[in-house]
């Protein structure tokens, strides 16, 4: 098959999924589970029977065109606003792990530490522009409070656009308050944060899901519609209804994200993956993970709409060649489709389950090594390098001494942060982590804490204070 045939063949599957999708949406439907969500469906001249909502074409597509599909999502320093639209690619670091991945392969319980540690790596790695969301999961920190500690924290250490965590209604409207501490009092024209929603596989939506979208699409922040059903578990076992499914909870979540504040800022999260039969587990590095996101993002750009892809996915138990393939697998998903927001891009291991320091710093260079295979090749006069090669062969035929090799020589090659191109003595893997951790140890003592005006600062402390965060933790923050 042609590149050509392969594209008319994808296109045909998008539209056979899009119609599947509008058949779920009319005679499946989803499950709202308050009575609030509900009669807002109502008024709005949406079908209910029992907790069902049940939608026509016309109302699923108008809500899309309502949606904001190009914005920009404020950072505290400009520096790191992100435009997100249909063209722009950023990634964000792992997300939502309990527990560390040492590099001998030993899995520990996460702590506050670790978080605030992680916080520090992304805000001086030059390749994020967002920060924040669960880097982990901290076990020595409530669970009554954690959402916002974590945003807390991000906020205080890193002055690059915020992953918001989401845990429900109370949660989502304390973290609307931290925002309105630094960007204003109305922050309905001022997208800050990245809300992430996740739909209960299959087509249900719950309570914390629809508050959260209620709180931050009436304050006009972007959600992240991220259905995750896995074929054969929570969605069936086919790839194509698999898809189907994760399409179906998107747009029928948008529907109801509108009708709470039409204009709504979106980005299609599609994050259905796939089970692995043999143990049931989740597999978010299978190939068939990578060809669903290859088909979420398809329909995300048939909608218009930005969207979340692939990322630096892997199920191995360490940083190992497993752990390599599987992430470079994901990642090159998210280039060669064009996502504009990678999740997870850097230190998954475990399914999702563990968050290694080392994989991160590998997958950043990971990503380093994608940008320039997917960058434009610069094609001028220079860069065809005519002069050059006259000179070369006039001369001894060597360009390593020629002005145009000393010009361009940190311009043109992709250099590596740790990988090594040189001969080692004894295990070539010993000498690969030693060099991570001294890029880990410069990232740590280069680190400045960018500056957050006394007042503001001030003011999220109390607000931590009146939450129940313990000194000793806002201390160490």
């Amino acid at each position: 098959m042609t590149k050509q045939q392969e594209a008319i063949r994808d296109q045909e599957v998008v539209e056979l999924i899009h119609k599947n999708t509008l058949r779920i949406l009319e005679e499946i439907g989803i499950a709202f589970l308050t009575e609030e969500s509900l009669n807002t469906l109502k008024e709005n001249g949406i079908r209910t029977e029992g907790n069902r909502a049940y939608f026509t074409e016309k109302q699923v597509m108008d809500a899309l065109n309502a949606a904001t599909k190009d914005f920009t999502v404020y950072a505290r320093n400009s520096q790191y606003n992100v435009h997100i639209n249909t063209e722009n690619l950023y990634m964000t670091p792992g997300y939502g792990s309990p527990a560390i991945c040492e590099i001998d392969g030993t899995v520990r319980t996460a702590v506050f530490d670790d978080f605030i540690k992680l916080a520090v790596i992304i805000q001086q790695s030059p390749e994020f522009s967002i920060n924040g969301g669960i880097l982990v999961q901290p076990d020595d920190i409530d669970a009554d409070i954690s959402a916002e500690v974590m945003v807390y924290t991000t906020l205080c250490r890193s002055d690059k656009a915020l992953f918001s965590v989401c845990g429900g209604k109370e949660q989502a409207e304390n973290i609307m308050e931290m925002m309105k501490v630094l960007f204003g009092k109305n922050l309905t024209k001022t997208p800050c944060t990245f809300n992430l929603i996740s739909p209960l596989s299959p087509l249900g939506l719950t309570q914390n899901a629809l508050e959260t979208i209620e709180v931050c699409a009436r304050n006009g922040q972007p959600l992240i519609i991220a259905p995750g059903n896995m074929a054969g578990g929570t969605g069936p076992i086919s790839l194509a209804g698999n898809v189907s499914l994760a399409n179906a909870e998107f747009l029928g979540t948008n529907v109801y994200a509108q009708l709470i504040h039409p204009g709504t800022p979106i980005i299609y999260g599609f994050a259905s993956t796939v089970s692995d039969m043999k143990n049931m587990q989740t597999s978010n590095a299978n190939p068939g993970f990578v060809k669903e996101a290859k088909y979420g993002a398809l329909l995300a750009k048939k909608y218009g709409v930005p969207c979340r892809s692939g990322g630096g996915m892997s199920d191995a138990s360490g940083l190992t060649a497993q752990a390599g393939v599987e992430s470079a697998m994901s990642m090159f998903e998210s280039f060669s489709e064009r996502a504009n927001l990678m999740m997870h891009a850097t230190g998954s291991l475990h399914s999702f389950n563990s968050i290694s320091m080392e994989k991160l710093i590998l997958d950043i260079e990971t990503y380093t090594r994608m940008k320039y295979y997917f960058g434009d090749i610069p094609t001028d006069e220079e860069a065809l390098a005519f002069d050059a090669i006259k000179e070369a062969v006039e001369g001894d035929g060597t360009f390593i001494t020629l002005e145009h090799t000393f010009d361009r020589c940190r311009i043109d090659p992709w250099y590596s942060q740790v990988s090594l191109h040189t001969n080692t003595t004894g295990d070539p893997n010993q000498a690969l982590y030693a060099s991570i951790q001294d890029r880990i140890q410069q990232l740590l003592q280069d680190y400045q804490c960018p500056t957050l005006p006394d007042d503001q600062r001030k003011a999220l402390d109390e607000m931590m204070r009146k939450l129940g965060m313990k000194e000793a933790d806002i201390a160490k923050v």
